[in-house]
């Protein structure tokens, strides 16, 4: 549920909920209203423009959910070719406009600016707004339970970013006494971690969600590597990753990458769970 304050709307907590399979804890972030991770992003946007305005964002499925869901007709989402159809009809049901164009993200990425400005509608893609902002509360709502790791399935990091900027506050704020680490789960082709030169085909379709960067990394949160408790995981073994689906149907690939590299680690772990959740 959202509610409303002064005329603006906030998504509300989360759950977190232990999985002892994992052992560790799951912050059900894809339980936004929309059932897309991106709600706290898009309201921190749409409550800073206006309510009134027009948007684009360039999604492969969730930040495009996400400004549907809240904004109808007035959003507009450039979607690469390899954007799952189930995602794109989602987009579309909620009345926004769906511009379907370049093979993969990167591709698009190249489009989005110079289609905004044609239409004259206001760009919330990453890299061109603070969109890690509005994922700040996050961090908050994990600070009483004080994991030592925050795993999260990443692409251009706005959400890891947005996690840790929150724990660096709430350490200035003196709420905490030590940040938790937070690891940054991504594809093994990133270029923040490079342990491929490239994917198969197959896994740049199942991890849609994450594999959204190209050679030039124009979208990348490259300030998340600045920070001193904050690192970048991935791994080759994307076989052992798609078999988790096996036991966790319900949620995004990219979250089961990151669960996948969780369980290298020991300590109190969080896992944030993305995307949205597929049938």
């Amino acid at each position: 549920m959202a509610k409303k304050t002064r005329k603006t709307l906030k998504v509300a907590t989360t759950p977190v909920v232990y999985d002892h399979h994992l052992n560790c804890f799951l912050k059900l972030e894809c339980n936004n209203p929309s059932g897309s991770h991106k709600d706290r992003e898009t309201l921190y946007l749409v409550n800073k423009f206006g309510w009134d305005k027009r948007y684009i964002v360039i999604s492969c499925g969730n930040a495009g959910i996400s400004l549907a869901h809240w904004m109808k007709e007035k959003a507009t989402v450039l979607a690469p070719e390899i954007t799952p159809k189930e995602k794109i009809e989602a987009i579309k049901k909620y009345g926004a406009n769906v511009i379907v164009e370049g093979k993969y993200y990167y591709d698009s990425y190249k489009m989005v600016d110079k289609i905004s400005k044609q239409r004259g509608l206001i760009n919330v893609s990453p890299g061109f707004v603070n969109r890690w902002r509005g994922d700040v509360e996050i961090s908050y709502e994990l600070g009483k339970l004080h994991p030592d790791y925050i795993f999260v399935p990443s692409a251009n990091h706005t959400l890891a970013y947005g996690v840790a900027r929150g724990f660096q506050r709430m350490l200035a704020e003196k709420l905490i006494t030590r940040p938790s680490v937070v690891v940054s789960c991504v594809t093994p082709n990133h270029p923040f971690v490079h342990l491929l030169d490239d994917v198969e085909e197959r896994f740049k379709e199942c991890f849609s969600s994450i594999y959204t960067h190209g050679s030039e990394g124009e979208n990348l949160e490259r300030r998340f590597l600045n920070l001193r408790f904050t690192k970048t995981e991935s791994t080759v073994d994307l076989d052992s990753v798609l078999k988790l689906s096996e036991r966790y149907p319900s949620y995004d690939l990219a979250v089961l990458l990151a669960m996948h590299i969780s369980k290298r680690y020991s300590g109190k772990k969080v896992v944030i769970v993305t995307g949205t959740k597929r049938s």
